[in-house]
């Protein structure tokens, strides 16, 4: 498991209550105090104070989800 382990387990926790994969997200915290998501298809970054609201927010509107082909 990354350096991070807390918030990889955290996100994946929270991946699977809400009935999506968490293979091949994890997470890292940077030096500022910021979180960034990564994901096989998108990487996002947020405070590290509110990053579980507003990941769980975007993975809801499909933020985390592939492209559709041919876009």
């Amino acid at each position: 498991m990354p350096a991070h382990a807390p918030e990889t387990r955290l996100l994946h926790g929270l991946m699977r209550l809400h009935e999506r994969s968490p293979d091949g997200y994890s997470v890292k915290v940077l030096a500022n105090d910021a979180i960034c998501i990564t994901g096989p298809h998108s990487a996002t970054f947020y405070r590290r104070a509110a990053w579980t609201s507003h990941f769980l927010s975007h993975l809801r509107q499909g933020f985390f989800d592939p492209a559709p082909a041919g876009r």
